[in-house]
């Protein structure tokens, strides 16, 4: 390490430490052992032991993707070769996150969740309360579909049928339950979008400033992935923050 930067090479001891706790080799190895080879894994990602997943033959986590410590991924509907619940590549999955699928839950490609975010569209019938309601059945009509690389802060819930935009952010504690468009920041309970990225000025707009064209020259989900992949083919996950076991730093 010598020549490098303090702060690289604390980076790298923390590489080095948690690859020698746990060598990528052996990961998808100990999540077969821990939650079945139904589960659909992709090359390098890894489902933290003390994670839970329901429903594994409808699940398909992409690769070098992360699903941390106290995770609950729940499928309510488990119909045969219907993924209920997608995460896709180069995603970091943070700790106690709650998925509950209704029809689907969908994660785009560079995805960040913190600690406690919650994506649920699926909820128990409610119209008899004649009938208890852990017996009554589940719904299945709502998706919630997150575009590439959005960002959700502490406690962040997404609830019932929305879609979110790719590149937005969801701040701490928001409640989203209506469609967020790309490029957006988003706060509160329930959530509201309060800024946009305009890429022509290369910065966050308060809503209230956005003149005719700023948006124009944003792009389309597909040309920001292709993007985004020729920038970081692979991103470097902290795989520090995914469970306590692997220490301290």
């Amino acid at each position: 390490m010598a020549g490098e930067s303090p702060g690289k090479r604390v980076l790298t001891a923390i590489r080095h430490r948690v690859e020698a706790h746990l060598p990528k080799k052996w990961w998808a190895l100990a999540v077969r052992l821990r939650h079945g080879s139904k589960l659909t894994l992709g090359s390098g990602s890894f489902v933290h032991p003390r994670a839970q997943v329901i429903g594994c033959a409808n699940v398909a986590i992409g690769a070098n993707t992360c699903i941390s410590e106290g995770c609950w991924l729940n499928v309510n509907h488990r119909d045969p070769g219907v993924i209920g619940i997608a995460i896709g590549s180069n995603c970091f999955i943070g700790r106690d996150n709650f998925f509950s699928s209704g029809r689907s839950i969908e994660l785009g490609d560079y995805c960040l969740t913190t600690l406690g975010c919650r994506f649920i569209c699926a909820s128990h019938i409610a119209e008899d309360p004649r009938v208890p309601y852990l017996c009554s059945g589940v719904t299945r009509d709502d998706s919630i579909s997150v575009g590439v690389n959005c960002f959700f802060g502490a406690g962040a819930t997404v609830l019932g049928n929305v879609t979110v935009g790719h590149g937005s952010v969801i701040g701490a504690n928001a409640l989203v339950t209506q469609d967020v468009p790309p490029f957006s920041l988003v706060v509160g309970s329930p959530a509201k979008v309060i800024k946009r990225y305009s890429y022509s000025r290369q910065a966050w707009l308060e809503i209230g400033a956005l003149a005719a064209g700023d948006l124009d020259a944003n792009p389309g989900e597909q040309a920001y992935l292709e993007t985004l992949r020729s920038i970081q083919p692979t991103v470097r996950l902290p795989w520090l923050a995914a469970g306590a076991d692997f220490g301290s730093l």
